[in-house]
C-alpha cells in the first residue's frame, strides 16, 4: 500500500452570501434533491465516483459503520441531478460540534466537471449548511482534492483558518 502526504486546509464561513449561485443556463435541467436514508450501495457509488481519484477513504466502511455515519439524524445529503443523471452531491453534518455545521463531502461527478456545476452546487451546500442557523459552516480540503476546490471555497466566502500535514492510503490501482 502506498502512503501519500497531503496538506489539509480547514476553512470556515460565519454567514451565507446574500444570493445563492444560480445553475448554469445551458438548456439542461438541474435539480438538487434532499436524500433521506440513502441506500448504502448508492452512497458508495457516489462516494467512489467523486472521491476515488482524490484518494477519499473515510467512508470505506462496513455496512453497519457506514449506516451509523450517514444515517445519523444530524447528517443531511443532497444530490444534484442533470437531465435526470446524478451530477454531484454533498453531505452535511450538523451534530459533531456545537453550533457548527460541517460540509463533510462535496463533489461533482467526473463527467460533469468543467460545466460550472461546482459553483452552483457549493452555493446550494452553503444555503443548506445554514438552514439550522449555526454560528459557522466548516469544510476541509486537501492537496489531493481537485485543484479548483480550494480556490472555489475561497471564492464563495470560506476563509482558511488552519492547515496540517497528514498521510493517507493511496488507491493502489490509480
Amino acid at each position: 500500500m502506498r502512503i501519500l502526504r497531503t496538506t489539509v486546509t480547514q476553512l470556515v464561513m460565519h454567514q451565507p452570501p446574500e444570493h445563492p449561485t444560480p445553475a448554469p443556463r445551458n438548456g439542461r435541467a438541474y435539480e438538487v434533491l434532499k436524500v433521506r436514508q440513502i441506500p448504502l450501495a448508492y452512497y458508495r457509488f457516489l462516494y467512489a465516483a467523486v472521491g476515488r481519484g482524490h484518494h477519499w477513504t473515510s467512508r470505506n466502511l462496513g455496512d453497519e459503520a457506514l449506516a451509523r455515519e450517514i444515517h445519523a439524524p444530524n447528517v443531511r445529503m443532497r444530490i444534484l441531478y442533470c437531465d435526470g443523471a446524478p451530477a454531484g452531491w454533498f453531505e452535511l453534518d450538523a451534530g459533531r460540534a456545537p453550533r457548527e455545521t460541517r460540509l463533510v463531502h462535496f463533489g461533482i461527478m467526473p463527467e460533469f466537471r468543467g460545466q460550472g456545476l461546482a459553483r452552483h452546487l457549493l452555493g446550494q451546500a452553503i444555503v443548506a449548511g445554514f438552514e439550522e442557523m449555526p454560528s459557522a459552516l466548516t469544510v476541509e480540503t486537501n492537496t489531493l482534492d481537485h485543484p479548483a476546490a480550494l480556490p472555489l471555497y475561497r471564492k464563495l466566502g470560506f476563509r482558511p483558518v488552519s492547515t496540517r500535514e497528514v498521510t493517507t492510503a493511496a488507491h493502489d490501482d490509480d
